[in-house]
């Protein structure tokens, strides 16, 4: 099926006003938010940029981020815009941070905020695993006034927020705890396979008056959108590329201007990785996880590990074994319980009732859009948070 690098191609032509701004446009602007932007970038074009990015270091780029570079700058309807403003802002003390957003004019009445979603540093995979045990991050608060800002530079725009992964993670936050001024002026923010959010987050009076505005996408076998629990609208995508590959949103399928919808909803496979998930963040207290993290990402910098590849294929095996062992004794018996947790849940999860007479869901139907019926079968026990 047709992706997000053929709409542009197909539509790339036609100005805003002849072809609305639309979900696939935020797609891919989130995934421009991962270019290596920097201040120098602000008052250039996107077309620009991505020439210059490219003709800098053109054997870095392959495969889909090679095309989108190479093709950006042919299609006006995103060539042309402005870059207003970038952020970039990566630190490991007193805690991780890997903060990346900027903002782009759509039309003279129109700007976009978007948000870079996790990178391949280690710190901004450190970052992630510290929102596995704590409804907030200092990320989330640098979302919120970060669209403030823009908001104020500009007072005269109406805005649309996106990002990808952990940066549709903290549009919809943004959104949710920008001033009320601002949020009034926000058209709609859009996360793509975000991680959703506890009811810390999601039950807040400012989540819940701007939820209307809130639209989720994922993938049919989502892992990192089945993480956590989504009030908000979400929309399941068609994807026909391998479970682990599914995160691009440059590989779901699309028709003329939109997502295709998964017809049956997730797949069985999603199913039992939120399940698995669920069951993880429960069995393992969250200061017990905190300290494992912690501890894991203390030693990979202690080795001068920076960078997730270097993890990766059998060298980063050995990488990754040194950083075990580095690991005072309690902390890695820590590990070993909770990575034993997990080998055992994902076993259970495999023989659940999900095609069994017994099947709790067997009379529920897969809804591909939440607005018809709820996407997940299972949630998050407030109780136990």
């Amino acid at each position: 099926m047709a992706s997000t690098l053929d709409y542009l191609r197909w539509r790339g032509d036609l100005p805003f006003q002849a072809c609305p701004f639309n979900s696939l446009d935020a797609s891919l602007m989130a995934s421009l938010a991962y270019l290596p932007f920097d201040g120098s970038t602000v008052g250039h074009s996107l077309g620009e940029v991505c020439q210059s990015i490219y003709q800098r270091e053109p054997d870095r780029w392959q495969n889909l981020d090679k095309t989108e570079l190479l093709l950006l700058p042919k299609s006006p309807r995103l060539a042309d815009l402005t870059v207003l403003d970038w952020v970039n802002k990566m630190e490991i003390e007193p805690e991780p941070i890997q903060f990346n957003a900027g903002a782009f004019r759509l039309d003279d009445r129109t700007i976009l905020v978007a948000y870079r979603g996790t990178d391949q540093s280690m710190i901004g995979w450190s970052e992630d695993m510290v929102m596995d045990y704590t409804p907030e991050i200092t990320g989330h608060r640098l979302a919120a006034k970060y669209l403030n800002q823009i908001g104020q530079a500009y007072p005269n725009d109406r805005i649309y927020i996106t990002g990808h992964s952990k940066g549709g993670n903290y549009a919809h936050y943004a959104l949710a705890f920008a001033d009320p001024q601002i949020q009034a002026r926000v058209i709609k923010s859009y996360s793509f396979d975000g991680p959703g959010y506890r009811h810390q987050i999601y039950g807040t009076s400012g989540f819940q008056d701007n939820i209307k505005k809130m639209k989720t996408y994922i993938p049919e076998s989502s892992i990192v959108g089945c993480m956590l629990d989504h009030t908000e609208r979400v929309l399941v995508v068609k994807c026909n590329q391998p479970v682990l590959s599914q995160h691009d949103p440059r590989t779901w399928s699309v028709g003329r201007d939109s997502y295709v919808l998964a017809q049956e909803g997730l797949t069985t496979t999603a199913r039992v990785i939120r399940h698995s998930l669920i069951a993880f963040n429960h069995q393992i207290p969250a200061e017990k996880r905190g300290q494992m993290w912690s501890a894991l990402f203390e030693a990979f910098d202690s080795l001068d590990i920076t960078k997730i590849k270097q993890i990766s294929g059998f060298t980063g095996t050995y990488r990754f074994s040194r950083a075990y062992f580095a690991m005072d004794p309690e902390m890695r018996a820590i590990f070993r319980q909770i990575f034993n947790n997990i080998i055992e849940t994902a076993r259970q999860s495999l023989t659940l009732p999900f095609n069994m007479s017994d099947d709790p869901y067997k009379n529920r139907p897969n809804f591909n859009d939440s607005k018809k019926g709820p996407i997940f079968f299972d949630a998050y026990d407030i109780k136990q948070e």
